[in-house]
């Protein structure tokens, strides 16, 4: 397996002008206020992403398209630098594709806006395999909470079907396998495994080659409480087909405050370092390939010394990647 990292904010201090630095550093820009103003620059510097995963010991960089990104407007002059970025810093690259506005119409309910989202899909399935990417990871697409329920759910799940039908094939001619993520509970449905599998089941059924990334953070998030999340919820990773690991995102959640991702080095949700450590274990077991650390920050200090968070948390993430390759050794022999 080869471990890796989504940046979602963690750089975007170091691509503040000087104004802008010291309007964070007195409360006058907000974190969201950096974000909006920086994100597009930091996404589209994929060499920096690369350098930087290198340096705090990791091998793999998932680029992220939340929206805003500048993906669908890069040069083939980026492009080429990208990859030539990736090979010397021995990086493999992974894309998160949209998931929001046009995007999350995948499994609505009229098709003219399925098509649309389709299409649009499409032309970031273009782009990242031009740069070389191993992977996608798309999410389910979302629908009204008042909708959820019944036959509109039967209807949405029809459309959900058509699209991963049309991306995974799609994205099988690029030999560049299609992920569906789990959704959060605020997204209305299918964030939860059990909800999942059927998904996957029908869609294999279909003879269409599409993964399971699998997100406990995000299966969390239907849980008020901490002590809602069971002891040890990595061993929910058993229940999915080995067939549908590949790629694998990892993060915590803390229900209490709705903490999304803090960085997990601090051990302040419901995973510790034992649950990496069988995390690991058992993904290895199960046949993942890639796996990508998903962890963002809020406060100022945090975002001003990132990079050496960041590093930090790496360095935990390995030590408990580590233990679960030399256990598991120890196991076999």
């Amino acid at each position: 397996m080869r471990l890796g990292r989504d940046f979602t904010n963690l750089l975007e201090y170091e691509y503040l002008d000087q104004d802008d630095r010291e309007a964070f550093l007195a409360g006058k820009l907000t974190v969201s206020d950096m974000d909006a103003t920086v994100q597009i620059k930091v996404k589209a510097d994929i060499a920096r992403q690369c350098q930087v995963a290198a340096e705090t010991g990791l091998q793999h960089v998932e680029l992220d398209g939340g929206i805003p990104n500048p993906y669908l407007t890069l040069t083939d002059a980026q492009i080429r630098a990208a990859r030539a970025a990736a090979e010397k810093f021995d990086i493999t690259l992974s894309m998160h594709l949209p998931y929001t506005f046009t995007a999350s119409a995948t499994c609505g309910f009229q098709e003219e806006d399925r098509q649309a989202a389709v299409a649009y899909l499409k032309r970031y399935l273009d782009v990242a395999a031009a740069l070389g990417c191993r992977f996608t990871v798309m999410h389910p697409g979302q629908i009204p909470y008042y909708q959820a329920v019944g036959r509109y759910l039967d209807i949405s799940n029809r459309m959900l079907l058509a699209s991963l039908t049309e991306l995974g094939g799609y994205s099988d001619k690029k030999n560049m396998p299609l992920h569906m993520e789990n959704n959060t509970f605020w997204d209305g449905r299918l964030y939860t495994a059990g909800e999942c599998l059927p998904i996957f089941q029908e869609i294999r059924n279909r003879g269409i080659n599409v993964k399971f990334c699998y997100d406990l953070a995000h299966e969390f998030t239907g849980c008020k409480t901490i002590d809602e999340i069971p002891d040890h919820p990595e061993e929910n990773y058993r229940t999915v087909p080995d067939d549908l690991y590949m790629g694998i995102q990892i993060g915590d959640f803390i229900p209490e405050g709705r903490l999304f991702h803090p960085p997990m080095h601090r051990q302040i949700g419901r995973l510790k370092r034992e649950h990496f450590v069988n995390m690991f274990r058992i993904l290895r077991e199960k046949g993942a390939e890639y796996v990508v650390i998903e962890s963002a920050v809020r406060e100022r200090e945090d975002l001003m010394h990132a990079f050496e968070l960041q590093a930090e948390e790496a360095r935990f993430v390995r030590g408990a990647f580590d233990e679960a390759q030399t256990n598991a050794g120890s196991a076999a022999r």
